[in-house]
């Protein structure tokens, strides 16, 4: 019998996905059409963050527990950098700022990765990686 089929998994996967294609594709078409006004290392780190992101949600959607491992440490890196944001600790510089309202941006992505990171530390998540040890309080 094929092992049950975990939606959840399946949506964030699509999600990174979806997440990595669109940013990939809209800075690629901003730098062909020559309307990116952001500085090369801003592109490239924008390109080389949507390559991960897309990684990760193909990896998560091959049940691979090395891609579960890096999205929930990743999660935790903006969950931990989007609080920072928010308690004015860091700034991030203009260049990266989008036509989206940056409070609006960091809280979505804030309750998105936290979202993410409660759902993939449920044991029955982590049961279905294979995990066996759980480093999360």
């Amino acid at each position: 019998m094929p092992p049950k089929r975990n939606y959840g998994i399946f949506i964030f996967g699509l999600i990174e996905i979806g997440i990595g294609l669109i940013t990939f594709f809209v800075v690629i078409a901003s730098l062909i059409l020559g309307k990116s006004t952001k500085p090369l290392e801003v592109v490239i780190f924008v390109l080389t963050t949507a390559a991960i992101s897309f990684s990760l949600g193909l990896g998560v959607l091959r049940m691979n527990l090395r891609s579960y491992h890096l999205l929930l440490f990743f999660a935790t890196v903006v969950i931990l950098s989007k609080a920072l944001i928010f308690a004015k600790i860091i700034s991030l510089s203009g260049a990266l700022e989008a036509s989206i309202p940056s409070q609006a941006k960091n809280t979505i992505s804030i309750l998105y990765h936290i979202l993410l990171v409660g759902y993939f530390i449920s044991p029955k998540v982590r049961k279905a990686f294979g995990e066996k040890k759980f480093c999360f309080p």
